[in-house]
């Protein structure tokens, strides 16, 4: 694990893909969450957290008065953070927001699946800026405004430009089933191109919980998407 930050009050890495930050439901199954206790915080706390698949920072908070300096930041959405996806197309515009509302749906096969709901979902908006075109994709910087789950994968898919590995939000819903079954398969590779989704936390920024300075931590692209990048330029 890449530490980024670490003092008294917070500890800050740099989570790999795949890897679960928690693992309620299989005790014995490495997460993130084991790390820290391992790495001697006895009950940590995360002030943001990340899906399975997605790589980058994440800020851990070493007790109760640090988490709840920082949680506060949250309501006052005084967090900031940045995300670096890599979707399919290239985008029509340099830049834009998409301000969508997004609601569980009722008729996926994937019983979490979200989707963009105008009468029935909850406020939730995006930022994007065009970082990079490549040939048949586009590398776009990602402000979430909100904190909905899963809200960039849906903001891109509802644009029509989904995350390249996205098993859910992506070409066919149903390779996560198999995924959950099988595993990545060969198959699945052709399709999806990518064994999880291009979806990377590349910076956090809050105001520190003692000394009230405004900190900024980063991770670099994670190599996987590097690769991807470069071999798709």
């Amino acid at each position: 694990m890449n530490i980024l930050y670490e003092d008294a009050d917070l500890l800050v890495v740099d989570k790999p893909g795949n890897l679960v930050c928690h693992s309620a439901s299989r005790p014995g199954q490495l997460s993130l969450a084991v790390w820290v206790r391992e790495h001697g915080v006895a009950t940590p706390r995360f002030l943001n957290r990340l899906d399975r698949e997605t790589s980058g920072v994440i800020v851990v908070t070493k007790n109760e008065r640090a988490a709840k300096i920082l949680g506060k930041q949250m309501l006052r959405r005084e967090i900031e953070k940045e995300y670096v996806a890599i979707c399919w197309g290239r985008f029509a515009e340099e830049r834009g927001v998409v301000d969508k509302p997004i609601g569980l749906t009722k008729d996926a096969v994937v019983y979490t699946k979200r989707v963009v709901d105008e009468t029935g979902g909850k406020p939730c908006m995006t930022e994007f800026e065009v970082e990079r075109r490549l040939k048949e994709f586009t590398v776009v910087r990602l402000k979430p405004r909100t904190g909905r789950a899963h809200q960039l994968r849906v903001h891109m898919a509802w644009l029509g430009h989904p995350i390249v590995g996205d098993k859910v939000y992506g070409p066919d819903e149903r390779w996560y089933l198999e995924f959950i079954a099988k595993g990545v398969t060969e198959e699945m590779l052709r399709c999806l191109l990518m064994p999880r989704h291009a979806l990377h936390a590349t910076a956090v920024s809050a105001r520190h919980p003692t000394t009230q300075e405004r900190m900024r931590w980063e991770a670099p692209v994670a190599e996987d998407m590097k690769r991807f990048i470069e071999e798709h330029a």
